[in-house]
Formats: structure tokens, sequence, C-alpha cells
């Protein structure tokens, strides 16, 4: 490890001239910052169009043997905005002709969309003043569409061996040697970890338009406190409650590679952000839980019958039901009478008949009920379990705001607790929650 910090970009910070002089201005600040992840230019407006989006209907127009001259003219009319707007030299012509010539060779979807990273990363790079790296040349995918690891992390290493600054694009690399693959959403983040654990960064940092994390939702609590310190493993906790900050196999595989990632907001550089790291330092200071997130309409179905606990096979027979039909039981509860299914998969209410006819088949139940509109909302914390009178501090808060909780559930680790109330209590339990153990 390092001073060196890899700072990535979203795509907000590309949308005008302006913004991106702000992002070569937060650059420049500290000179630690070497290597640049840089994302396709964002909407400039709340009718606008991000360049992504423009690029997905160009091919999608070519490929349908429709006219896409009017949405290159718009995608060559974006570029030649930001090279004027900063005043660089470059050949967005030369750029544009190339996407044109490589519709016609079938290149396909992913190289067209990955455009809008690798001409804005070569023009920011230009206005830097700094090397452009093209991400093809280390990010390797498998056959499967997977990230090829090994090969990308060697690949990574020794391009930027060599290299004390660069710009970077994010998003895509390349497949079977020659093809262009995009990643799934979050990709960005992903060539910002693989770069930094390529140069031994000290920090990797993601500034974005939105992104500050708080402790709950700004919507349901009034000002709520923002988390300076997370874990990686509580951040995939609240990635699967909808606290979208990584996408979760970027959340793997940064903490993987363990190098800690802050995450700040353009707007407010004065902002210290959140830093997200492994285990929490010995500075951080937080409430007995980091943070509240949650979801609502799911639904819970029961399936009660005597002697159920000394059925065998009883939970492979129920979980086999909801997977033939790609239904995801997202959590279940069993008891010497009951066994509980939580669903959200839209795919149950479409179903209903038919799964409740196979469950009644297969355990011939004495009966199944289907309970709706219920909310899962789950309290979030490193070792807050372990904290003396944590139920009984979070359940009188709830109890003052006169909700009945549904359900609990808790883990065998010590860093979240999940609760189940009806949709109409959601806000009045994510504000007791939040009373009780953040304030």
């Amino acid at each position: 490890m390092n001073n060196i910090i890899v700072s990535k970009f979203g795509s907000a910070t590309f949308s005008t001239p302006e913004m991106i002089k702000k992002a070569a201005d937060i650059i420049i600040s500290d000179k630690n910052r070497r290597y640049i992840v840089v994302s396709s230019p964002g909407e400039r407006s709340a009718d606008d169009v991000k360049m992504t989006d423009m690029l997905f209907i160009l091919n999608s127009r070519y490929e349908n043997r429709e006219d896409f001259s009017e949405m290159l003219d718009q995608v060559k009319a974006r570029f030649t905005e930001m090279v004027r707007g900063l005043g660089v030299s470059f050949d967005v012509d030369a750029e544009i002709m190339n996407i044109k010539k490589n519709l016609f060779f079938g290149k396909g979807n992913d190289f067209v969309v990955s455009r809008g990273e690798y001409i804005t990363a070569k023009i920011f790079a230009e206005y830097l003043g700094w090397p452009f790296v093209d991400a093809a040349n280390f990010v390797t995918f498998n056959r499967d569409g997977t990230l090829d690891r090994e090969k990308t992390f060697a690949a990574a290493e020794k391009i930027f061996a060599d290299t004390e600054h660069a710009v970077i694009p994010g998003f895509y690399g390349t497949i079977g040697g020659t093809g262009i693959k995009l990643f799934p959403r979050g990709g960005g983040d992903t060539t910002a970890a693989i770069v930094a654990r390529a140069v031994h960064a000290e920090l990797c940092e993601k500034w974005s338009e939105r992104t500050k994390v708080f402790s709950a939702d700004p919507s349901i609590v009034e000002n709520p406190a923002i988390i300076r310190h997370l874990t990686y493993e509580e951040l995939k906790q609240l990635n699967y409650m909808g606290v979208s900050v990584f996408h979760e196999d970027v959340v793997l595989l940064m903490q993987d590679i363990g190098i800690p990632t802050k995450v700040r907001n353009i707007h407010d550089i004065d902002d210290a952000g959140t830093l997200v790291t492994k285990e929490l330092p010995p500075e951080a200071h937080r409430g007995v839980a980091a943070c509240i997130a949650g979801k609502r309409n799911y639904r819970i179905i029961h399936i009660e019958k005597f002697g159920l606990n000394r059925l065998t096979g009883i939970g492979q027979k129920v979980f086999g039901i909801f997977t033939e039909r790609n239904i995801s039981c997202e959590h279940y509860m069993s008891g010497i009478y009951r066994f509980s299914i939580v669903v959200k998969n839209p795919l149950f209410d479409l179903k209903r008949a038919e799964i409740l006819q196979a469950l009644n088949n297969a355990i011939k139940p004495e009966s199944i009920t289907v309970e709706k509109n219920l909310s899962l909302i789950t309290v979030v914390g490193k070792g807050m379990r372990t904290v003396k009178g944590i139920f009984a501090k979070m359940f009188s808060g709830i109890a003052e705001a006169g909700v009945k909780v549904k359900m609990i559930e808790q883990g065998s680790d010590d860093l979240n607790i999940i609760i189940g109330v009806y949709d109409e209590d959601y806000e009045a339990t994510v504000r007791a929650i939040y009373k009780a153990m953040i304030l």
C-alpha cells in the first residue's frame, strides 16, 4: 500500500463541460489522485437522455434496419459540446466514423455502447494532459461472461507498473481476445477496484451526484445522520435491502481486494463521505446500529400441520415447489406446527393457486394461509447484537409507536436483525427504530 488514490467519477460528472472541470479541480487538488476511472456522460437536464441510452438506441435502430443517422448526429453533438467547452483538440469526427464503421462490421451492441466511456475518457485525458489507458487492454471476461480475475489482475499489474498517471474508461473489457463485453450495472466501480489492486492504492474513491450514505431513508426520517464508516459485510446487507451504493458483485470484489473505498458527493466536496473497510477503524463513532433499510410488499405463506417438526425433508419439498416456478424464497421460519416462507417475487401472485395446490399435494397440511402487505426492515450494525439490552431498546421503541411485529429473524452473524411489519406501519417503524438505536 502507498498513498495512491484511484478515483472513479459517475456519469453526472461528465454531463457538461462545467462538471468535468469541477472533477479536474478535485483531481489536481490532491497529487495522490493518480488514476481516474471515467463514466459515460449523464443527463444534462430532467428531459435529457444519457449517452449510454443514446448508444443503445443507436445500435437498436441499426439492427432493426431503421434510420440511425439522427441518433448518430446527437451522439456527435454531445461529444462536440464537450470538446468545445473544455477547449481541447480532439477529433470527434474520427470517433463517430469509427462507431459507424463498426456498426457495419457487426461489432454489436457492447462495442457501440462502450464508446460512451471510451470517447469520454480520451477527451478527459486530453484535458488533463494524462495518458489514456483502454480498459480493453487489461479487463478480460471468460466465455460465460464472468470476469477472468487471474488474467485481468495480471494484465493490469503489467500495464500500470510503468504508468504513473492514467485516465481509464469503466464499464467494459474484452472477451475472446477481440470482442468488447460490457459489465453489468456498476461496471465502472469494478474497473476502479481492479486498477486500485494493480497499483496497490491506499484508497479507492467513488464520486457521484447523489451518493451520500444515510443511516435511514431521508424521505422517512428527517435529516438522518450520514454514515461515516461501514464494513463491506454491512454494505452487503444494505445492498440486499435496496441501499444501492455499489452493485453486489462489486462489493464482493472490493471486499476480496481489501482496499478501503470512500463514497463522496461531487456537489459537496467538503463532506468527508463514507469510508468502507473490511473492519471498522478504531475512530469509528456510530449509534448502536449503523443503518436502517427496508422493502415493502412481501408475502408470507404459513403452512400448518401437526407434527410438522418430525417430517423429514419438509424444507426440501417446500423450497423445491418454489424453485421449480423460479420464485425466490427470501426468508423462512419454522416451528413445531408451522413452516413460514417469505417471498417478494411478483410471480407468486400470478402462480398463487398453482403453488398452493402443489404445497397441499406435497405436505397435506391442516391449513395454508397467505398474508399480504408485509414490509421487511433490516437493522444493520457490526457487533450491535453484542450490546446489552439491544432487543429491549429496539422493541420498546416499536411498541411506543403502536406497531405490531409480525416476524423476527436474526442470523448467526452479528450484523443485522430483520423484522416484519404490515406495510401501513413501515414508515412509523423505521422512525421508531431510528430514534431508539441511531439518534
